[in-house]
């Protein structure tokens, strides 16, 4: 009796009407099971007994599925459900609650065993059926056609969210493998909307890069004043997102996606990999977005480059590797299709855009782009540059500089002809019929330095050193243009160094432009791209400053444009006053002298020894940049306020050298400013004979909070945060040394502009006339379209491959209690122990 009331006490406490019910007719199976689980709880909740019946079902010990079999019998007894709202409420809180047991208590066999009864057991029962069908699905009025729902049994179930979250690949399969067939037209299965941060997915106009109509980027939501209805619960969105970037759900998928499937021409597979790159993308972006969740959307990022960097080490060669990389199917969601054309290994430029350091840094990716970046695109021979000594690669870089001009002289004619004819396999040498590799082809000396000559520059570390010794003779001739050595006196007379600096700075603008504008398409800017832009934008923009000055200042003498060169004598640029606009000019060129030197650093990136410190000084000039910030703040503020107070004082009762400097606002921000790097004296505020004591004694107060905001507490920080940065680069400095040096290799290596500046702009003209010519004569645009080569079969079989040693290397790492060798040696304990006791 105390049995039966104990049960009947708990039974009062479930939430659930079918729990009790099933009880109550069954009191004779569940009552000493659920005593048994009562008492063996130190403490339950008032939800108890519902726990107790669930894990009943969970932990069927004869595993003959009776305590469904009699849930089952209850449902299709009670005649209210359908009906009566509470009934069929409680029946969907009932499988839904059910569901959630499984997974959080990790009972995949119990998850499997659940969704078979569903599935085969209470899928049939048609009242079952119809309110399956209007939990998931929406009919529309006057159709027969269903809209998806995502409060229902599998729209966004809380079961495949937390299975999915728990990274459980084999509780997310069964889930996903799981269809019921609601009507004839649907068949219902789990699934997981992320459409809030994935537009591009349903919307091809909101695919980030291929949209060929113009568009307007000013008509944005906020100028055209578009309001949503209801506010965005992110946070929801947020849990469906990083549901779905987990890998057991992303493996799961693929394999449930692509099972039994052709790849062929027109058919997209479902690639794990490419999706994961996908949401660390989205994830990048949203961070920014939805600072509040910052954090949240971090951690999809970190955990989507663990998953992409744990994939490509399960590569067991340099082949399997090169597959991986050749391949991504959300290529177009990054870049356009022309400049995916131009890419040898699509997925590492995603992972630059991304900032994947990781990846971009792993052995793999470093040793496939070393390759191609000692390759010749033409005939597929590798230079032996790591190989050769310190000393062989200085006279390699000698002989660049002496042949310089016959490199550029012997490729030029190429241009013309579109270029160097592109061998993607690289060179191999074929064998004789006797087995043996045929010779290379001889030729005499000269014939041999003239094919050098034309095949240098298809080799991209070439072009990267030829692009360096344009820069390394443009310093040369800004620093002729600086000491003028041709000058005469009293006579404006251009040089033809005057000249190469505008055509040398207009070729290196046109190559930061163009990089410009792939990385605008790619959305992965630069500093170095826009600090160059910056630098000959400066140079240009100084050099036709001074040109208009001195056309403004000789036209004062009443001296004819044409006769300037002859007649003028206004040689100097102070001869044309202060504000003339040749003092500006030759003020903005100084400072592009100075950023043409410090461009330098640049190259520095590629040595491994100095790389490190471009990359340091880089990072810290964004920490100045940021602290700047506040600086000014407070230089403005603080400086205003000391004016205004120091102008109620009169201070002429002081000496020359003891007034205060205040008298004007540029005063004041001029003596606040150095007072940064020299801690200011209190005699800036004027003499003790200044009779205003007041004032005089406020402007000190706010001068002495100037200071201690701005030199002991600013710098200090700003002291403390570039050393926390240089400690972050000091810890992964070959990683990010790796990473920038990427950066620079794929700018020579996918390129089609081979000529360094400013023989460039030779090329650039080339293909601006083929551009009006082909436009002229409608002549419609070639396009590789390299992924139609792509070998999607080879391709997803390394895919399957890769994630099945994937899921083998996560049951079997340390994080795991029990390794699948530690259950092998179990096993063949056991099998030993049993063959010696009855052998």
């Amino acid at each position: 009796m105390s049995k039966t009331r104990k049960v009947g006490d708990e039974l009062k406490r479930s939430r659930n009407q079918i729990i009790k019910d099933v009880i109550k007719n069954n009191h004779d199976f569940f009552d000493h099971r659920i005593e048994k689980r009562l008492n063996s709880h130190q403490s339950f909740n008032s939800n108890g007994i519902d726990e107790a019946f669930f894990d009943i079902i969970l932990e069927d010990e004869n595993d003959d599925c009776k305590p469904l079999e009699l849930l089952r019998t209850e449902i299709v007894n009670n005649g209210k459900i359908g009906f009566d709202t509470t009934c069929s409420d409680a029946l969907k809180t009932l499988l839904g609650d059910l569901l959630l047991e499984c997974v959080e208590k990790e009972k995949t066999p119990a998850l499997k065993k659940v969704l078979n009864w569903i599935q085969f057991k209470l899928e049939p029962i048609s009242k079952v059926k119809g309110l399956l069908r209007e939990w998931s699905y929406e009919k529309s009025i006057g159709s027969d056609t269903y809209t998806p729902k995502w409060t229902g049994l599998t729209g966004n179930s809380q079961a495949m969210i937390r299975a999915c979250e728990k990274d459980d690949f084999w509780m997310v399969s069964a889930l996903m493998n799981f269809r019921i067939h609601l009507t004839d037209q649907i068949e219902d299965t789990f699934r997981i909307d992320d459409s809030e941060f994935k537009p591009c997915e349903n919307d091809v106009r909101e695919q980030f890069k291929n949209r060929f109509t113009a568009r307007n980027f000013f008509a944005f939501p906020l100028s055209k004043r578009k309001y949503l209805e209801k506010a965005n619960d992110i946070l929801h969105h947020y849990n469906s997102f990083y549901a779905v970037s987990k890998p057991a759900y992303l493996i799961a998928r693929a394999e449930k996606e692509n099972k039994n499937k052709k790849f062929e021409m027109d058919v997209t597979p479902y690639d794990p990999i490419s999706e994961a790159f996908h949401n660390l993308h989205i994830a990048r972006i949203q961070s920014f977005r939805n600072v509040e969740y910052r954090n949240k959307f971090k951690t999809v990022k970190r955990e989507s480059k663990e998953f992409i960097v744990k994939m490509l080490d399960r590569c067991e060669n340099c082949e399997e590797a090169r597959l991986f990389l050749l391949q991504d199917y959300k290529i177009d969601h990054y870049f356009t299709d022309a400049m995916i054309d131009e890419m040898p290994y699509p997925r590492i430029e995603v992972a630059v855009a991304d900032k994947h350091e990781e990846f971009v840094a792993h052995d793999y990716c470093q040793q496939i782009l070393r390759e191609k970046w000692l390759q010749s695109d033409v005939t597929g021979e590798i230079m032996q540059w790591h190989s050769s000594k310190l000393y062989e690669k200085v006279f390699y870089f000698i002989d660049c500089v002496l042949l310089y001009p016959l490199h550029i002289l012997m490729y030029i004619p190429t241009v013309f002809c579109g270029g160097y004819p592109k061998n993607k396999e690289g060179y191999q040498r074929q064998k004789t019929p006797e087995g043996e590799m045929e010779e290379e082809t001889q030729f005499c000396c000269g014939l041999k330095l003239i094919r050098q000559s034309w095949l240098h520059l298809s080799f991209p570390i070439n072009r990267f050193i030829a692009n360096t010794i344009s820069h390394l003779l443009f310093l040369i001739i800004i620093v002729l243009n600086s000491e003028n050595p041709e000058d005469e006196d009293r006579k404006i007379d251009p040089d033809w160094y005057d000249f190469g600096i505008i055509v040398m700075a207009v070729g290196f603008l046109a190559t930061e432009c163009r990089d410009l504008w792939k990385r605008f398409k790619g959305k992965n800017f630069s500093f170095w791209n826009f600090f160059g832009i910056s630098l000959y934008l400066i140079l240009l923009g100084s050099k036709a400053t001074i040109v208009i000055g001195y056309v403004l200042g000789c036209g004062e003498l009443d001296i004819p444009v044409g006769r300037i060169l002859q007649d003028c004598k206004l040689d100097t640029p102070d001869e044309h006053g202060r504000n003339s606009p040749v003092v500006v000019g030759y003020s903005f060129l100084g400072i592009g002298i100075t950023m043409s030197f410090i461009k330098l650093i640049y190259f520095c990136q590629i040595d491994p020894t100095t790389g490190p410190i471009a990359i340091s000084i880089k990072k810290i000039v964004k920490d100045i940049v940021l602290v700047t910030v506040t600086h000014l703040i407070f230089l403005f503020s603080f400086g205003l306020g000391i004016y205004y107070i120091m102008q109620a004082t009169n201070d002429e009762k002081c000496e020359e050298d003891g007034r205060h400097m205040f008298h004007t606002p540029g005063d004041s921000f001029k003596a606040l400013f150095w007072n940064l790097f020299d801690p200011g004296k209190i005699e800036q505020l004027g003499c003790k004979s200044i009779p205003e004591k007041a004032p005089r004694y406020l402007g000190m107060g706010l001068f002495f909070m100037f200071l201690l905001f701005n030199v002991v507490i600013l710098m200090n920080a700003l002291i403390a945060i570039m050393n926390s940065t240089l400690n972050a680069v000091n810890m992964d400095k070959i990683k990010q040394w790796k990473f920038a040096r990427t950066g620079i290799w794929l700018q020579y290596i996918s390129t089609n502009f081979i000529l360094p500046c400013p023989f460039n702009l030779i090329e650039f003209l080339v293909l601006f006339v083929r551009f009006v010519y082909a436009k002229c004569t409608c002549q419609p645009k070639e396009q590789k379209n390299l992924r139609k080569e792509w070998n999607k079969a080879r391709y997803m079989s390394l895919v399957e491959k890769l994630s099945e040693r994937y899921r083998i290397h996560e049951e079997d790492s340390d994080k795991n209690d029990i390794t699948r060798e530690d259950i092998e040696n179990t096993k063949q304990d056991i099998i030993h122990a049993l063959r010696k006791s009855y052998g």
